[in-house]
């Protein structure tokens, strides 16, 4: 009888704990990296997420507002379900471009709910009826998801209720926790890992970096390519049963003591893949970075960044102490090649000419004194 009392104790405490988690938020931890986290401990399997639901044929959604708002503050309840619609639709996005052979929810209906008043507990059963709750607080404050096991995902806004790029920067973030995705890129806020001094995660551009708390970019209703490959892979995750060491993109490795997949190289993919100021937001934050590697094409940043006409990043590199500007793809071509090969006369002055292999590759008949960056140039052209 005794044991049996004990068992039953032991499972009450199992079954709270559950219920607490599940009403928590359990993003914005030490623990995000990369594509998600918990997938590979099994946890993530049994949470209720949006990824899970994306061939319904419609989503309900539940949103309101905070106590804390004024009548003159709730003005804008057609405009906010456009911003969460919005929202929805880039997320989904990536995957309708995979061409699935079914139908992806477009369909989004919203319910109105009572306002969430902090000091009370929330009414759980709102929560059950629909896929998502949206709450828009209008005391400003430190936006959060949640997600758990008994409970469909939610997210908390706390940025007031008229829609800003920075609102909307910040809504695509959380919910891309209720997708299933983590956290990446937590400049400041976590400790160190894999030779970052203040960052966790590598990807600053991401709308799951923690770091981007406001828009910078042109369209603040965007993601980045990380956040793309996220998506399709907790795509593949949940629907194709794809095991968490196998990170389907050939340029992504699986970190085992993360259990996550990651970018092989951050800094490749910054150059090849996003805007110029985060690849020199990652060259500053990161003193470890290797700068000179190579991906299967024997690709470096340098030649990345050449190609794609980043000037700053080009001069920031070359400026690195470690850089190798010698380095070759495998066509044989250095960095200064694919800037000849352009014509690039900006990019071509960053770079310091007698050490470059125009020198060991000019042509027999070059007179000396001859600009060997213009014959070399001009060679390239016939």
């Amino acid at each position: 009888m005794n044991l049996l009392k004990k068992n039953n104790l032991f499972f009450i405490g199992v079954l709270v704990g559950c219920l607490f988690f599940s009403g928590t938020p359990v993003v914005h931890t030490p623990v995000a990296h990369g594509f998600i986290t918990g997938a590979g401990s099994g946890t993530l399997h049994e949470h209720i997420l949006l990824i899970r639901d994306i061939f319904q044929p419609r989503w309900k959604i539940g949103y309101r507002y905070g106590a804390d708002c004024q009548p003159a503050e709730r003005q804008n309840g057609e405009a906010l379900q456009e911003a969460i619609t919005g929202s929805l639709r880039v997320w989904l996005q990536p995957l309708k471009e995979l061409q699935l052979g079914r139908p992806i929810v477009d369909k989004f209906v919203y319910e109105l709910q009572p306002d969430r008043n902090p000091d009370q507990p929330d009414d759980l059963e709102l929560r059950r009826k629909v896929n998502l709750q949206v709450t828009f607080e209008c005391t400003q404050g430190r936006s959060v998801a949640r997600r758990g096991v008994f409970l469909p995902p939610a997210a908390i806004m706390r940025m007031g209720t008229k829609i800003t790029p920075e609102i909307l920067t910040v809504l695509l973030h959380e919910l891309g926790h209720a997708f299933g995705l983590a956290d990446t890129y937590a400049r400041e806020f976590l400790p160190s890992i894999g030779g970052l001094r203040h960052t966790e995660g590598i990807q600053p551009a991401s709308v799951m970096a923690m770091s981007r708390n406001f828009p910078d970019d042109d369209n603040p209703s965007s993601i980045g390519e990380d956040d793309k490959r996220g998506i399709i892979w907790l795509y593949r995750f949940f629907h194709d049963k794809q095991v968490i060491e196998d990170c389907f993109f050939a340029d992504y490795v699986y970190i085992k003591e993360l259990d996550t997949c990651r970018p092989k190289h951050p800094l490749i993919f910054e150059a090849k893949h996003n805007p110029a100021k985060h690849t020199l937001q990652i060259l500053k934050d990161d003193p470890n970075l290797n700068v000179n590697a190579q991906d299967v094409s024997g690709m470096t940043a340098l030649h990345y960044a050449v190609l794609h006409a980043k000037v700053d990043v080009v001069k920031a590199l070359l400026a690195h102490e470690k850089i190798k500007p010698l380095l070759k793809n495998k066509e044989g071509e250095t960095a200064l090649d694919l800037a000849l090969e352009a014509n690039n006369p900006r990019i071509i002055a960053l770079f310091p000419k007698q050490k470059e292999n125009t020198v060991q590759e000019k042509p027999r008949d070059v007179a000396p004194g001859t600009n060997l960056t213009t014959t070399w140039g001009a060679i390239k052209q016939r």
